[in-house]
């Protein structure tokens, strides 16, 4: 899990500082997410929420919302994939991309709800339609091509007698 650190830093990074000027209006990557839920889906839910917690915590550290709201989501999602994939036996290919896309619709939930908690006026209505949708979408095909090295990372970091089970 000590492997995954750095490429949760550096996508908080890219997610804070350059993404945000190359969106296409208000619809943004979330790379975290794609990261806590690809790392539950492979991992289980227990690493999923680790790994949600810690991504959350950097990116309170960067975000305008109020604390602990990215926490509390990407812990959350994380925790979801892992079932999710428990529950679904990990097979097939789409699994991990199914998890982006769901887990990004039910991450702007988590935030709706705690934006509204915090007294933030939201119109929920069009920015389901018009951010969490096309976000899931964008969200999934970065799953796409992130899952292989999340993956990858996983195998590295693996005990010997897990890698063979």
């Amino acid at each position: 899990m000590l492997l995954l650190l750095p490429v949760l830093l550096i996508a908080v990074v890219l997610q804070s500082v350059t993404l945000p000027g190359a969106a296409l209006e208000s619809i943004r990557p979330d790379l975290v997410l794609v990261i806590a839920v690809g790392w539950g889906t492979l991992r289980g839910w227990e690493d999923g929420l680790v790994v949600g917690l810690i991504g959350g915590f950097m990116t309170d550290l960067t975000s305008a919302t109020p604390w602990g709201i990215n926490i509390v989501r990407l812990g959350v999602v994380g925790v979801a994939a892992g079932l999710a994939a428990q529950r679904l036996a990990r097979e097939g290919p789409l699994v991990p991309i199914a998890a982006a896309a769901s887990t990004t619709i039910l991450g702007f939930a988590l935030t709706v709800l705690g934006l509204q908690a915090t007294r933030w006026a939201l119109p929920w209505e069009h920015a389901l339609v018009f951010q969490a949708l096309p976000s899931a979408a964008l969200n999934a095909a970065i799953m796409v091509a992130a899952f292989p090295v999340l993956r990858a990372l996983s195998r590295r970091g693996a005990a010997p007698e897990e890698v063979g089970a």
